[in-house]
């Protein structure tokens, strides 16, 4: 209703979808398998996230708790990854000469958000990139590529991409 399509055209949709993409179809059926097992998800560091309510008699708490458990080991690797980046950078910054002119200032999801001294602009831009994009070697992502961007500017409303 909210989407403005009536039932039947949503359920095709969703058939359509998962028929599409079969992969996915059995990789949520798997996490959620999973989860009703073991009573958790994992990281792919193996971060665990608990879900008490994945046996609960109560339907819907049920599918609130299954749906959960299949964003988690995800969203979590994505947490994982970008706190990971941060130690890195951070051990980056205290090698350099200039590293009284760089300070974090906000992590919002996966951006990270620095005061740097304008000279220094393009130099960390590009070695900030390099360590975010090196954070998890091809061999363990399966091939998907971790893409960092580089943007600045005075405040966000005004960033310019850089790298």
């Amino acid at each position: 209703e909210n989407l403005g399509v009536d039932r039947k055209e949503a359920q095709e949709f969703y058939d359509k979808y998962f028929a599409t993409f079969t992969g996915l179809a059995d990789y949520i059926n798997k996490i959620k398998v999973e989860t009703l097992r073991k009573g958790y998800t994992e990281t792919m560091f193996g971060r665990r996230r608990y879900f008490s309510t994945i046996k609960s008699p109560l339907p819907y708490v049920r599918a609130q708790a299954e749906r959960m458990s299949v964003n988690a080991p995800m969203q979590g690797t994505q947490a994982d990854l970008i706190k990971i980046a941060m130690k890195k950078i951070d051990d980056e910054i205290k090698s350099m000469s200039e590293e009284k002119d760089i300070h974090l200032v906000l992590q919002v999801h996966d951006e990270l958000v620095y005061e740097v001294k304008d000279a220094l602009v393009d130099k960390v831009a590009k070695e900030f990139k390099v360590i975010m994009e090196g954070v998890l070697a091809p061999s363990v992502s399966r091939g998907v590529p971790i893409v960092a961007e580089a943007s600045a500017g005075e405040n966000w409303g005004e960033m310019r991409k850089l790298v």
